[in-house]
């Protein structure tokens, strides 16, 4: 059974270059955030691209789990899709909480947004990150998901990273 450890959290905080070190460091396959790929030169985006990007998503890690890696580590999942529908668009479809439910059983790395800002043309919540944050915690915990809260920079966010997986029960082994 492929252990999955989705990375969450507002934007500008690390997930992908974390997601990346977890990958490298375990030896674990990684599954990159679709969204970026397609939003990449568009100004604005509507629910139809973001039900085309939640989709997308979630093929990506069909996909990644059709391979039985031991351990798949997710840039970003559909709770992050979630959470970014309902602060857009006021409300989350039936069938994105239907998905929720039926993904397979994963832990969640909850980054804090505690890095830099750094500009992109696809970021929208430079001034909203702390809020942001309370709003994950607050959907992981109502969810009842298994998570670890990480922070720090470069190195010692791996580190915490490492530790929340451990406290978390997840003994990966460093490739």
């Amino acid at each position: 059974m492929t252990q999955i450890i989705s990375i969450v959290g507002p934007e500008s905080c690390g997930k992908t270059t974390l997601a990346r070190a977890l990958a490298e460091r375990f030896g674990a396959s990684w599954v990159e955030e679709y969204a970026r790929g397609y939003l990449t030169g568009r100004p604005d985006y509507d629910e139809t691209d973001l039900e085309a990007i939640a989709r997308g998503q979630l093929a990506l890690e069909e996909r990644a789990l059709d391979g039985e890696p031991s351990v798949l580590v997710l840039d970003t999942d559909m709770l992050v899709i979630r959470i970014w529908w309902q602060e857009r668009f006021g409300r989350v479809p039936d069938w994105v909480e239907a998905a929720l439910r039926r993904q397979p059983a994963r832990v969640y790395l909850l980054a804090r947004p505690d890095l830099p800002w750094e500009p992109d043309p696809l970021r929208e919540a430079q001034f909203d990150r702390e809020r942001l944050f309370g709003v994950y915690r607050r959907v992981l915990g109502e969810r009842g998901a298994a998570f670890g809260v990480v922070g720090g920079t470069e190195g010692a966010r791996l580190r915490s990273a490492h530790a929340a997986l451990k406290r978390l029960g997840i003994a990966l082994p460093v490739a």
